[in-house]
């Protein structure tokens, strides 16, 4: 299997898992007409059982964008596939087990009529087995990229630059002190196994693809402390890991803002700042990585292929740039990306190891002097 044929693979899963999630947001649209689902969005509480929230918004997003990003080899495309694998199998793991402990003695979601359980959940059961075969797929890309890397002297990714890392990390850890101080406020208040039974989510949502607050919070803590680790190490998949969490966090926290904004949900302090923080602290987020990589474009980036250079994205654009690994090989490079790392970065562009000529040109220059010295 070539890395060419993975990245479609890959790319397919992607919008098979974004077709999935669109089919029952449509779904709402249909049955409460979009009025209807807006208001379901923006505040959370409709009549009856829903089969989806605002957190789809943004998962469907992100399936998009990194199922698009593989198909065309944009840059970053490797670390949106990781943020699509791991936010899609982390959001729809909960109807996995909706679907398994409902019992006709005991619903789980009580009366409440509305979406079919059974067929929500039996799609969430399918997109839970697309996710596993995605994040198969990429680590099998990742096992390739370090072979052609050892047989073609060819790097890792390209490294984002210092200070959008370093903004994407603090962004990232800001949020994480919002997210473990609310469950720990929350368990504070109505004790650890309260907040357990809450994490699970019995009886306390009115949508069959929601997840509790609570397990959100759980959820982008683990996320956003990847996310960290990958900026502080400035790793090739940092800026599309980081981008495909803002695409993720930025449509619900809008549909929050919304509500606050129109009276129909209760406004604090704390969910307005945690709002605020996560859209226009996201935006801009994405705004420096996409300025970041406006200015490395190269003429030939509609043909990019699946490996960058160890380089700092900064510095990129003077390096030049081909459409196939080499078939001289060379001396193998040093291994920028660390082989523990699960993540994947491989739907990225293929750049030669840059040579450095200029002591073989002194010595050409020298040597006729040296000879005739001899002489």
């Amino acid at each position: 299997m070539s890395i060419n044929q993975v990245r479609i693979a890959v790319a397919l899963l992607s919008l098979a898992l974004f077709a999935q999630t669109a089919f029952w947001l449509l779904y709402d649209i249909v049955v409460r007409g979009l009025p209807g689902a807006w208001s379901l969005w923006t505040t959370g509480w409709v009549p009856g059982l829903s089969a989806t929230s605002s957190l789809d918004l943004g998962l469907a997003a992100l399936q998009l964008c990194a199922g698009l990003a593989a198909l065309f080899r944009t840059r970053g495309a490797g670390g949106l596939l990781m943020t699509s694998c791991t936010v899609t199998l982390g959001f729809r793991l909960p109807a996995v087990w909706y679907l398994l402990l409902d019992s006709p003695s005991d619903p789980w979601f009580g009366t409440l009529k509305g979406a079919s359980l059974n067929a929500v959940g039996s799609t969430a059961v399918l997109a839970v087995v697309l996710c596993l075969v995605l994040g198969g797929l990429l680590l099998l890309a990742r096992h390739m990229e370090y072979e052609a890397a050892a047989s073609n002297a060819v790097t890792g990714g390209v490294r984002p630059v210092k200070v959008t890392a370093t903004a994407s990390g603090l962004l990232l850890a800001v949020l994480n002190v919002f997210y473990i101080g609310r469950n720990a406020v929350t368990a504070f208040q109505v004790g650890p196994s309260v907040l357990t039974d809450l994490i699970v989510g019995k009886g306390s949502g009115r949508a069959i693809l929601a997840v509790p607050s609570p397990y959100q919070w759980v959820c982008l803590t683990v996320l956003c402390g990847a996310g960290m680790l990958l900026a502080a190490r400035r790793r090739p998949t940092a800026p599309g890991f980081s981008v495909g969490l803002s695409l993720f966090m930025m449509p619900s926290a809008f549909t929050e803002l919304w509500g606050y904004a129109v009276g129909s949900m209760p406004v604090t302090a704390v969910d307005t700042s945690q709002s605020l923080l996560e859209f226009v602290g996201s935006a801009a987020v994405v705004a420096l990585i996409v300025g970041d990589v406006r200015r490395d474009r190269r003429p030939d980036d509609a043909d990019l292929d699946v490996m960058t250079p160890a380089v700092p994205i900064g510095t990129a654009a003077a390096v030049p740039a081909t459409l196939a690994v080499p078939t001289t090989p060379a001396a193998p490079a040093a291994q920028d990306d660390d082989p523990a790392e699960a993540a994947v970065e491989a739907v990225e562009v293929t750049v030669p190891a840059q040579r450095d000529n200029d002591g073989d040109a002194t010595a050409e220059a020298e040597r006729p002097a040296t000879e005739a010295a001899g002489a």
